[in-house]
């Protein structure tokens, strides 16, 4: 472990990689992770990239910067992260039907396909109702993006230290980190915790909900085109060349955060009711982690977290991504620098919470 760092990083989940892999750029880092690269829900993610979401296709906050940074900053750990084949939304009932040709209209990054073109384009997926086509999106191997986040951070003199973090103390110099292993003194403390955050008590006021979340991966069928992108409706599917993550449940009453075997079947279910060339197709393995949220109460748009702690002059949090993280994590971690230094705050709608 080193002594020293400019920013300290707890967390390398997708939130923590991606601020790791922009802070690295231009400043020392140590990234402190207890259990391992996207040990949490970063790991059980599909890793699906929809700026259309809910059963509206309500356009997500500042998708189209969010799109950009993902893209930018997917390619800046390595080649072909971010698979940018679109997502196709089939209609469930006929006010979305009429929802969705809306939106269509109204968005030149969207189409809106007729039951008749959709089986003609898309002839695996169950679109009895017509299916809005969202150009701009796609899926990422989260698992994968993280990894090769941080190694790219690596190669520029980041250290990743597998370490707990357990306070920390505030000094003339700086932010005096203490883990299990060691202290680091740093400028700044980048707190992205996820589920971990309940472990610190300087974070137990914050309005943070646990939601439960589980996927299976179902092996690829034949037949399935590689470029086929990626289906959501009641569920999502996912295509990958490991095969086909489906989700995803949500229980928000659970004294286990392991991945039950009994849940498989309702997942591979919502799975073949999308693509029903999945019908039948073995389950080769199961993944569960626990989301953080904001209640609408305190974010109307559930969005994260993303702030100087007040009290606590140099810590950050960045949490409560929920499943928004692949459209969030990335937008923040490209803000961070100019935040950090004072320059140009983070957008106040991150921070709705005052001084607390």
């Amino acid at each position: 472990m080193t002594d020293r760092a400019d920013v300290v990083v707890v967390g390398a989940g997708l939130a923590g990689a991606c601020a790791a892999l922009v802070l690295s750029r231009t400043r020392r880092v140590v990234v402190v992770e207890a259990d391992g690269p996207a040990a949490g829900a970063s790991g059980a993610a599909a890793g699906l990239a929809n700026p259309f979401m809910g059963r509206a296709a309500k356009p997500a906050w500042r998708f189209d910067e969010a799109l950009d940074a993902l893209a930018k900053l997917a390619a800046e750990a390595g080649d072909g992260l971010f698979r940018q084949t679109g997502i196709l939304r089939p209609a469930t009932s006929g006010s979305q039907t009429e929802r969705f040709r809306e939106r269509a209209a109204a968005h030149a990054d969207l189409e809106w396909l007729s039951p008749a073109a959709s089986a003609e384009r898309w002839p695996l997926v169950r679109a009895e109702r017509g299916a809005l086509v969202v150009r701009k999106g796609g899926s990422v191997d989260i698992p994968a993006f993280v990894g090769a986040a941080l190694r790219r951070a690596e190669a520029r003199g980041t250290a990743v230290a597998r370490a707990r973090l357990v306070g920390w103390e505030m000094g003339s110099s700086g932010i005096d980190a203490i883990t299990d292993r060691g202290r680091i003194l740093a400028s700044h403390l980048v707190l992205a915790l996820g589920d971990g955050a309940r472990a610190l008590p300087p974070l137990a006021g914050l309005p943070l909900h646990r939601v439960k979340g589980q996927t299976v991966r179902l092996g690829r069928p034949r037949g399935l085109p590689a470029d086929h992108p990626a289906v959501a409706g009641a569920g999502y599917a996912v295509p990958s060349e490991a095969g086909v993550v489906v989700g995803s449940t949500f229980e928000h009453d659970f004294a286990d955060a392991a991945p039950a075997p009994a849940l498989d079947a309702e997942l591979a279910a919502k799975g073949s009711a999308l693509l029903p060339v999945l019908d039948g197709a073995p389950v080769l393995d199961r993944r569960a982690g626990v989301r953080l949220t904001i209640p609408t109460s305190v974010s109307s748009r559930r969005l994260p977290l993303a702030g100087p702690l007040p009290g606590h002059r140099g810590v950050w949090v960045l949490t409560g991504l929920g499943a928004k993280g692949l459209l969030t994590a990335p937008l923040i971690a490209r803000r961070l620098p100019a935040a950090l230094d004072g320059v140009v705050p983070m957008p106040t709608e991150l921070w709705p919470l005052g001084r607390m």
